[in-house]
């Protein structure tokens, strides 16, 4: 039997961790002066976590939990 189509089953959330190994050229950036929303459109990605803020923490890691999506 087909089951019927369900759009959340295609829903994913992606993380900042979930891409760090595309990222590491950027381990070396100061945040606080750089935005990584900017560093992350350049390879595809934007920041979607409504918490976002540029300039925010100086270090990549520190924004792992914040959520990304990429830009098509």
């Amino acid at each position: 039997m087909k089951k019927a189509f369900n759009p959340d089953n295609f829903f994913t959330t992606t993380k900042i961790k979930d891409i760090k190994n595309k990222l590491e050229h950027l381990k070396e950036i100061n945040f606080k002066e750089v935005s990584l929303n900017e560093e992350l459109t350049k390879i595809n990605y934007e920041v979607t976590s409504p918490l976002y803020k540029d300039f925010l923490y100086k270090d990549i890691k520190e924004y792992f939990d914040f959520e990304i999506d990429t830009i098509v």
